[in-house]
């Protein structure tokens, strides 16, 4: 900034405009000089308006993000404001006691589940142990009954024995004299026939 006024012919050299270049760390106070018949300002104001392209990019509406601190506009006077954390955290709060719930619910229907299981299990082992007596009784009521067939025949072939016998008899008693003939056998009861 104070190599230019050492010279002393700054006044005669025509003064050409510089981009600007941008440095943190210092401040401008003359942004630099302005024509002296003010014409080559009003030029380049007309020109930037007259440019479509800049219209049409400045007409773009603004999108800015629900969380303002991710970016860096502190003097924007739309500026979003921070959400609040108190109902943030009414919010988990609310949240956290209905999962508990939730999660209590959850944990005595399983427990009357499991109890309810382990009754279904005591009751289908006493049918089952039920059932195993039954068949053990019917396994001895089939044996028995087994024995009463083997009795029952070995009665009809007494009985075909005893009758096949009495024809005999019968038959014997026939060939003796009148005299000496018995009266006729009969092995079965008048009453059961």
């Amino acid at each position: 900034m104070g190599n230019e006024q050492s010279t002393g012919t700054s006044s005669n050299t025509p003064a050409t405009p510089k981009t600007p270049v941008y440095h943190p760390h210092i401040t401008v106070v003359n942004s630099g000089p302005i024509g002296a018949s003010g014409a080559g300002g009003t030029s380049a104001i007309s020109s930037i308006t007259d440019d479509s392209d800049l219209n049409k990019l400045a007409a773009i509406p603004k999108f800015l993000p629900i969380l303002r601190s991710s970016i860096n506009l502190q003097n924007d006077p739309m500026q979003i404001p921070h959400l609040e954390n108190g109902p943030l955290l009414q919010l988990s709060v609310r949240l956290q006691t209905h999962f508990r719930l939730c999660a209590e619910v959850v944990q005595n229907e399983q427990t009357q589940i499991l109890s309810l299981m382990k009754e279904v299990d005591t009751r289908s082992n006493s049918v089952q142990q039920r059932l195993n007596d039954k068949q053990k009784r019917f396994h001895a009521y089939c044996e028995q009954s087994k024995k009463l067939r083997d009795v029952a025949t070995s009665l009809r072939r007494l009985d075909q024995s005893l009758t096949e016998l009495a024809d005999r008899m019968r038959a014997i008693n026939l060939c003796l004299p009148p005299d000496d003939q018995l009266r006729p056998l009969s092995f079965r009861n008048k009453s059961i026939e």
